[in-house]
């Protein structure tokens, strides 16, 4: 029997942005005449090529914990993501540490050398860190062994990078769960692959919203110039999307997630999960 396809669960933040289409009420009309409109929601998750909203602590403690949490001992997770994405980590956190950061890129050649510096510098710093504590608490090593890995790949497609995970880590038993961490080019790539695609995708969401607009004023929205490439409408079962309960994200992060909204400062956010076989 073939082995079970490893899902693949993109992360992602998003914020309702709507988008009034106005449409004619009839195609005789001239421009002034009367018209109806609809209010579809687009999914915003990026400005300016950085995030739409302020610093939200639930949320990077959240993408944290569950990325580098390993599914078992000896495993470690992978993050694939576009260049951009791995650019806009802090030049001192690259590449997240206790995950296989899997960038994927056009220039492949040009992009290497720099990602292997900072692998190494990476490591370096991490086994000071290290030493530095089992010294301080008379360890002797032994759960520094046992943590994930921090390393970084770079490759020119969607499909080479899931067969050099595969190779590097899969083979050996090494690899533990694969997030999908954006930005939207990727995340499209990886939501057209995946209609004829070996295995499940499953996108754990976390819904950001001002407080406002949770109230009902729709005009209190974060300005947004880049867009998941789902938009809320489509979560549907004719698309093939199934929204999952809070029980079964739970399971697929490795933490209780409860789908109720938590507020922090003058936002509020909610962890959901969709998933579509």
């Amino acid at each position: 029997m073939p082995p079970t396809p490893r899902p693949l669960t993109l992360i992602v933040a998003t914020t309702p942005i709507p988008t009034p289409i106005t449409t004619p009420t009839s195609t005789t009309e001239s421009s002034s005449s009367s018209s109806s409109s609809s209010t579809p929601i687009r999914l915003g998750i990026g400005h300016s090529g950085t995030l739409p909203w302020p610093r939200i602590k639930t949320d990077m403690s959240f993408f944290a914990r569950v990325t580098s949490r390993p599914p078992v001992p000896g495993t470690t997770n992978a993050i694939i993501m576009g260049r951009k994405t791995y650019d806009s980590v802090p030049a001192p956190l690259r590449p997240l540490a206790k995950r296989i950061s899997t960038i994927i890129t056009r220039d492949v050649e040009g992009l290497k050398p720099r990602v292997a510096r900072e692998v190494e510098g990476r490591k370096a710093k991490l086994a000071a860190s290290a030493s530095a504590a089992a010294s301080t608490s008379g360890g002797n090593g032994n759960a520094a062994q046992q943590q994930p890995a921090t390393d970084a790949i770079v490759c020119g497609g969607l499909d080479e990078a899931l067969q050099e995970l595969e190779t590097r880590y899969g083979d050996e038993g090494k690899l533990g769960k694969v997030f999908v961490i954006g930005g939207a080019e990727i995340y499209g790539a990886v939501l057209g692959a995946a209609k004829g695609g070996p295995g499940p995708v499953r996108i754990v969401m976390t819904n950001v919203e001002k407080k406002g607009y949770a109230e009902g004023d729709r005009g209190e929205v974060f300005e947004c110039d880049t867009f998941f490439p789902v938009d809320e409408e489509l979560f549907g079962e004719k698309e093939g999307w199934r929204r999952v309960t809070p029980e079964e994200v739970t399971e697929w992060v490795g933490e209780e997630v409860t789908g109720r909204w938590i507020e922090e400062g003058d936002v509020r956010v909610q962890m959901v999960g969709y998933e579509r076989q």
